[in-house]
């Protein structure tokens, strides 16, 4: 079976510890969090261009604001479309911000599952009995680590890194982000 997802350390039958689930996750959140900070930007830059706008345009964003924009002048209705842009800015801007939380909680969780079987798991190689254990556990883990150094690659790794170090994130969470990259790694690299 797949070493990604294959048993690792006498996991139980049926209970196999996949990373494949993490790594899609962590993939889908960076595409999603890529298109978001595209949007995010697009409307940051309308916001402070609405002149820019067609007066259609401005028309229908200002709607959001005042139910009635017929009897607003062309100063009034391109203010409130800077307003609803804004509006809309900040809820892309929050969602960043959970994109950011989810990508760090999924590499946490991605480096703590591969540390836990590439340090902890091996049985104990002073036991006798064990040893047969011992070398299909040893041959899974790097198995475990041929694959990772395959779907964690050095772009996918900086891409995450990229992302949490851009203007949208706290530089704790660049910097527990970044840390974690490199711990990812070196565990690959072992």
């Amino acid at each position: 079976s797949s070493g990604i997802n294959a048993e690792y350390g006498g996991a139980r039958k049926g209970h196999g510890n996949s990373l494949s689930l993490l790594i899609t996750l962590l993939q889908r959140a960076l595409d999603g969090s890529s298109h978001h900070s595209d949007n995010y930007s697009q409307l940051t830059h309308k916001a402070l261009h609405v002149g820019q706008l067609s007066t259609e345009e401005q028309r229908e964003l200002a709607s959001w604001i005042v139910p009635d924009t017929g009897k607003c002048t062309g100063t009034e209705r391109a203010r409130y479309a800077q307003i609803r842009l804004e509006q809309l800015a900040e809820s892309k801007d929050q969602e960043l911000s959970l994109y950011t939380q989810l990508i760090e909680n999924l590499v946490y969780l991605l480096w703590r599952h591969i540390h836990h079987y590439t340090v902890h798991a091996l049985p104990d190689s002073d036991s006798q009995p064990h040893k047969k254990q011992l070398l299909s556990s040893q041959d899974s883990i790097k198995q475990l680590t041929r694959e990772l150094s395959l779907h964690l690659t050095d772009p996918f790794l900086k891409k995450i890194v990229d992302f949490c170090s851009s203007k949208n994130t706290s530089t704790v969470t660049s910097s527990f982000t970044s840390a974690l990259v490199r711990r990812l790694r070196k565990l690959i690299a072992v």
